[in-house]
């Protein structure tokens, strides 16, 4: 942007909204990222991406209406543009029925500060780590490593002004045999690079190639399994997209009360299980004050600068709250649960590691991984997807070969039913959904009757 810097264009396009209000949001995305495949350093690239956006409040016959625009500016006159689009957005639309007053949210000292830029350091510490491992003959190697940094402006009509920089990194590493026949993955999510540790990443691929080399096959069906903590993650990310307040007094998702109502304060789980956000999580922090533009069914933009507190979802097995906008939540009679973009998800009870948790289990399946992940039936969640890079074999607690991967129909609230034993929770990077949501704290879990549905032949 040549003529105004972002803090800049916030201010200007508030001023151009006028007395009908709104909120403006800047965005200055920076990126760094290294890819590799066949053992060798394929590309690397690093960009600069800003972006303004505008939600515009204007009064429309019976309430306020609510319109966005967005898109790259280079002066005033893109602004001038961005506020026209999203106020006719706003006058076509109709009445927002969550309109509320917007709060008066912070005013952060640092918000004119530039952003921040993003260094090369994380990254070195990756291509450096990768020389030696890439050396490796008896196997190849693919992967992927980005860093990166997002300074948000976010500045309403009723005084908030709010800066945010917040830092995101994932790291993932494949190993396969020459044959394809063979591949198995890991990989890590948080906030830097700068703490994978490439050996044991190198070190876990390997021995999961290893336990491949023994083939055992079996049938689809119920059986007892392992899940990763990744596998885990990926199904409590979805539980907890779902688990809006709104949908369930509609009687739209599965958390809604057949009897009416919603299903807060049912008892889903005999373990002692908690799926929380917290936006202060140490080493998965994240934004803590609502920041939307339009309105969902989890989000309003009416709500924008409001703090996000703590969020037990799920507390000793029971659902405690569901997550809402200050409307849906009057429409739901639930206490307003803003959410964020982290997920802790832990047993009381359990213990150890993965491999510990899968020496626990005398006959059954570990399930390093989950992909393709897709809602079946909203009613009651149930999702569909497929295992991938690594299903091994269980018995007496000993890992003795591979199995063949599989299709899962399940639902992740069903599911919590039949845990049977957990892990500790631990940093993870769930693969499915990683592109959106990478900051998570998930334990291992050992599920009863999960349903592996049908045979599948990808590696």
């Amino acid at each position: 942007m040549t003529a105004l810097n972002l803090p800049e264009a916030v201010e200007y396009a508030l001023e151009q909204l006028g007395t009908d209000g709104g909120v403006v949001i800047g965005g200055n995305s920076a990126t760094n990222n290294l890819r590799w495949a066949n053992s060798a350093l394929t590309t690397n690239g690093d960009s600069v991406d800003q972006t303004l956006a505008i939600s515009a409040f204007v009064p429309v016959s019976g309430g306020v209406g609510n319109g966005m625009a967005s898109g790259q500016i280079r002066d005033r006159h893109d602004i001038d543009l961005l506020v026209a689009a999203s106020k006719a957005a706003a006058k076509s639309a109709g009445p927002a029925v969550d309109a509320m007053d917007l709060v008066a949210g912070p005013q952060h000292a640092d918000f004119s500060s530039a952003a921040q830029d993003l260094g090369v350091a994380e990254l070195t510490h990756v291509s450096s780590g990768l020389a030696e491992i890439l050396q490796r003959k008896d196997q190849q190697f693919f992967g992927y490593a980005e860093q990166s940094r997002d300074t948000t402006y976010v500045g309403t009509s009723s005084g908030t002004r709010m800066r945010f920089v917040e830092d995101t990194s994932r790291f993932e590493l494949c190993a396969k045999s020459f044959d394809r026949t063979s591949s198995a993955w890991s990989g890590q999510g948080g906030t830097t690079l700068a703490n994978v540790n490439l050996e044991t990443h190198a070190n876990e691929v390997l021995s999961k190639l290893e336990y491949q080399k023994v083939a055992i096959e079996i049938a689809p069906g119920r059986h007892t399994v392992a899940l990763s903590p990744s596998a885990v993650a990926d199904l409590m990310i979805y539980l907890l997209w779902s688990a809006a307040a709104r949908d369930a007094a509609e009687g739209r998702n599965a958390f809604a009360n057949p009897q009416g109502g919603t299903r807060v304060g049912e008892k889903l789980s005999p373990r002692k299980l908690s799926l929380i956000t917290d936006p202060h999580i140490p080493g998965i922090e994240t934004i803590d004050h609502v920041i939307a533009l339009g309105s969902s069914a989890l989000s309003s933009a009416f709500d924008t600068g409001l703090a996000i507190p703590r969020a037990n979802v799920i507390t000793d097995g029971v659902l405690t709250a569901l997550g809402s906008s200050r409307h849906a939540a009057e429409t739901a009679k639930l206490p307003f649960t803003p959410l964020t973009d982290n997920i802790s998800f832990s047993d009381s009870d359990g213990s150890g590691s993965l491999t510990d948790l899968a020496s626990r289990m005398t006959d059954g399946l570990l399930i390093t991984c989950l992909w393709y992940i897709r809602e079946v039936d909203p009613q009651n969640l149930l999702l569909t997807g497929l295992t991938r890079d690594g299903v091994y074999v269980v018995r007496d607690g000993q890992i003795v070969g591979a199995a063949n991967n599989f299709r899962f129909n399940e639902s992740p609230i069903d599911m919590l039913s039949r845990v049977i034993d957990a892990g500790d929770a631990a940093a993870c990077l769930p693969r499915e959904w990683a592109d959106w949501f990478s900051r998570a704290q998930v334990a291992p879990l050992m599920i009863d009757k999960f349903n592996l549905s049908t045979r599948s032949d990808a590696v």
